[in-house]
């Protein structure tokens, strides 16, 4: 019969929720803007700004900050371009 080691199990099982609990990283995650990627650079190539998108979002009822729609942009519109 072999002997049951509670301590190494249990270190094991701590060492593998620390892994499964990492968070992701923000690249990693999905923002709600992605959901409005195709309207959003239609809009930004019809010329609109951040504050007027940052409106139409509101008027969808996605809050968020300027900020966060220009940071969007940025990064999306190397991905759609390229």
């Amino acid at each position: 019969m072999s002997e049951f080691d509670a301590q190494s199990i249990a270190a094991r099982l701590k060492s593998e929720s620390r892994i499964r609990r990492k968070p992701k990283t923000y690249a990693q995650r999905r923002s709600l803007l992605d959901t409005y990627t195709h309207e959003l650079l239609q809009l930004d190539a019809a010329g609109c700004n951040g504050t007027e998108l940052q409106r139409w979002l509101a008027e969808k009822g996605v809050t968020v900050e300027r900020s966060t729609v220009n940071r969007w942009l940025h990064r999306n519109r190397k991905q759609h371009d390229g």
